[in-house]
C-alpha cells in the first residue's frame, strides 16, 4: 500500500519523461515517512480525450487509494506533499490535483506471490 494511479493528458509526454515523473512520486510517497518502498503501486494512464474547464488544455490527477485508518490531516499531509513533488516536475498546467482516500472496507482483497 498505497495504490498511485496517475492521469495525465496525452500531450504531456511531449514535455515529460512520464517515467522520471513516476520515478519522483515513489520517492516523495516512501519520503513521507509512512510508506515502504517495496509496499508502492504506481500506475500512469495517458488520456487521450478530455476537458479542463471546457476546452482540451493540459493537465494531471493523481488518486492515491490506502487501507482505510489514517487520519483526514494525514491524508491532507501525504497529498500536499505528493503535489509538491508533482509541481516540481511538470511544467505548469492548467491543472494539477491529489486526492487521497480510503480503499473500499471491507472490498479491498490482494494476493502476493
Amino acid at each position: 500500500m498505497p495504490h498511485l494511479n496517475f492521469e495525465y493528458a496525452q500531450e504531456l509526454e511531449v514535455f515529460v519523461d512520464v517515467a522520471e515523473v513516476l520515478e519522483a512520486l515513489h520517492h516523495a510517497s516512501v519520503n513521507t515517512g509512512h510508506f515502504h518502498a517495496d509496499d508502492i503501486k504506481i500506475r500512469a494512464y495517458p488520456t487521450r480525450h478530455y476537458l479542463v474547464a471546457g476546452s482540451a488544455q493540459l493537465f494531471c490527477h493523481l488518486e492515491v487509494r490506502l487501507l482505510p485508518g489514517r487520519s483526514g490531516t494525514l491524508k491532507a499531509e501525504i497529498s500536499q506533499q505528493l503535489l509538491d513533488c508533482l509541481v516540481k516536475h511538470l511544467p505548469p498546467l492548467a491543472s494539477i490535483s491529489t486526492n487521497v482516500a480510503d480503499l473500499a472496507d471491507p472490498g479491498y482483497r490482494k494476493i502476493s506471490q
